[in-house]
């Protein structure tokens, strides 16, 4: 039974938090990132969910007798002993005989390198996950199920540091989201289809009256000043966080006070 691409989205939201992954070898579902200011995605070597030079088990955990879990164990050697370690993991999640997820680990078999999820069942990965020395950094979702990455999620140290969008799907990102500690500080727009930020919004301070994470406080035209990391994809240096408005910035000016009659 097919589900419906909200119901697949909770899906694969769900299996990633979970720390769950897959992906398939046996068909080209790999998610194509053509977006031409977004880096390339980090290389894995697929090769791990190759039956060759390995020893496979399989699992029936629906007891219809017949395999949903694969596990490919590599011999390796340790210590002048041969060691068999897990390579690669894949699963059949809706049990109609195809996979569905893949989890890649790293020569050691003791960490994750890449998860890949086929959300909607339809034969290609609609998300997947990177790792590096077992933290997430960095996530891949295809929302409109093209086969073309459009929102990408960024992690330092585990947390949510940005993420990119491209919104009207031509292939470039065109919103950048900028977190700090947990919370959406700024967000970059390409207004102009250039590649590159031409405005700015700025979340409000945390305060009294202020929820945090609103969007959004102030607009910025033009090229912020200097400051801050560079965002990745082109764009331009988004404005210090936690600083004030830039000049450049179109503030209204106050009404004057009106004078008392006397």
């Amino acid at each position: 039974m097919l589900m419906s691409k909200s119901r697949v989205l909770v899906v694969v939201s769900a299996l990633s938090a979970a720390g769950l992954g897959c992906a398939s070898t046996t068909k080209q579902a790999e998610m194509v990132s053509s977006a031409s200011n977004a880096p390339a995605s980090p290389l894995v070597d697929r090769d791990k969910c190759n039956e060759r030079d390995k020893h496979v088990i399989t699992a029936d955990t629906d007891q219809d007798k017949k395999p949903d879990v694969w596990k490919f164990f590599k011999t390796i050697d340790v210590g002048g002993q041969k060691t068999e370690v897990l390579s690669c993991k894949q699963v059949d999640l809706n049990h109609d005989g195809k996979i569905d997820m893949v989890t890649y680990y790293d020569d050691t078999g003791s960490q994750v390198v890449l998860e890949e999820i086929d959300g909607d069942f339809d034969g290609k990965f609609d998300f997947t996950a990177y790792y590096n020395q077992g933290k997430r950094v960095r996530d891949e979702f295809d929302m409109n199920f093209d086969q073309r990455v459009d929102l990408w999620k960024y992690y330092e140290d585990g947390k949510l540091v940005r993420i990119e969008k491209d919104t009207n799907n031509d292939g470039k990102v065109d919103q950048w989201e900028y977190y700090e500690g947990g919370k959406l500080d700024r967000i970059g727009y390409d207004t102009s289809g250039s590649g590159r930020v031409d405005k700015w919004d700025r979340a409000p301070e945390t305060g009294a009256g202020a929820v945090p994470g609103t969007v959004l406080s102030s607009s910025v035209s033009g090229t912020p000043p200097a400051g801050g990391a560079a965002p990745a994809g082109g764009a331009t240096t988004p404005p210090p966080a936690g600083g004030a408005t830039p000049a450049s910035s179109s503030t209204a000016k106050p009404a004057p006070a009106k004078a008392k009659k006397k």
